[in-house]
């Protein structure tokens, strides 16, 4: 459990595994930064019998002295997702988890969700009955406005992709048809704590949510890295982005950010869950764990 002012944040994971080949999510990669930071990177951030990054798929359930709010929603149970096997089919442990951090669903007060990708939007619904509903009955899920646009197969701003194949029918529009969607534009603020600010690139309307208490910040980034070997070399472009460059672009400004302000950062995929800091060095950046949870 982590403590940021007067807030807890919570690490609820639903899977971790060997996951990208270096060149394939970050095609300038090269073997002589996979070798330097070798040491640090293994066992934890890299498998090197596979020759892969390991990732987390999380959430993060945080307490505040009003609310119960989920950052996003890994990628849930029994959907549908033949392009992508890390996801199809599966049968998690991920809402006993929820359970042993002390919340049921029917507790959350809000979700929120960087973007509405399958591994960040699965858990917003469940199948019963034959059907799709919100998992979380009495929460209000927060998304941006364009980003539900991109998503939604009937909005003029409707952009297709292959790898979100059946994401909008059984995790987003369940929850709008159960009147649960917040529609949220950059800068909506939630309970004086959470702070939702563009970090397009990933998505173009991909978000990271701040939050701030007592003069402590912490910032939940979603997939603006997908590992932290891309704090030592943010300029290099992600295949999984919609916009390298302009992913580069925002992940310059992130880790920017986030050293001067001593930011606890909190990626959705990095492993493991306990977050990070960024300190700012005379040829780019480098990385700090919590050192008591590392």
């Amino acid at each position: 459990m982590l403590h940021v002012g007067d807030t807890t944040i919570v690490d609820i994971e639903e899977s971790v595994q060997p996951s990208f080949v270096p060149q394939h999510l970050l095609p300038e990669c090269t073997q002589e930064a996979i070798d330097e930071h070798l040491p640090w990177m293994t066992p934890r951030h890299y498998d090197v019998a596979a020759g892969k990054f390991r990732t987390s798929v999380r959430s993060y359930l945080v307490k505040t002295p009003r609310h119960t709010v989920l950052i996003d929603c890994c990628g849930g149970n029994h959907k549908n997702r033949p392009y992508f096997p890390r996801f199809h089919q599966r049968d998690h442990d991920w809402l006993a988890r929820l359970s042993a951090a002390g919340v049921s669903p029917e507790q959350v007060d809000f979700v929120m969700c960087t973007h509405l990708h399958a591994d960040h939007v699965g858990w917003n619904t469940v199948l019963g009955d034959g059907r799709w509903r919100p998992t979380f009955p009495n929460a209000k899920y927060i998304a941006h406005r364009d980003e539900l646009a991109r998503w939604n197969p009937s909005s003029a701003q409707h952009v297709a992709s292959a790898q979100n194949k059946f994401t909008w029918e059984d995790s987003i529009l369940p929850v709008i048809q159960a009147g649960q969607s917040l529609a949220v534009d950059d800068g909506y603020t939630l309970d004086d704590t959470f702070t939702v600010e563009p970090s397009p690139g990933h998505t173009l309307s991909h978000v990271s949510i701040r939050l701030r208490s007592k003069d402590q910040h912490a910032l939940f980034s979603g997939d603006v890295m997908h590992v932290p070997l891309q704090i030592y070399y943010p300029r290099w472009g992600t295949s999984l982005d919609d916009d390298p460059q302009l992913g580069v672009r925002t992940r310059l400004a992130l880790l920017e950010s986030c050293a001067e302000q001593r930011t606890l950062l909190l990626p959705t995929h990095f492993v493991p869950g306990t977050g990070c800091t960024i300190e700012r060095r005379r040829d780019g950046f480098a990385v700090n764990w919590n050192e008591d949870n590392h």
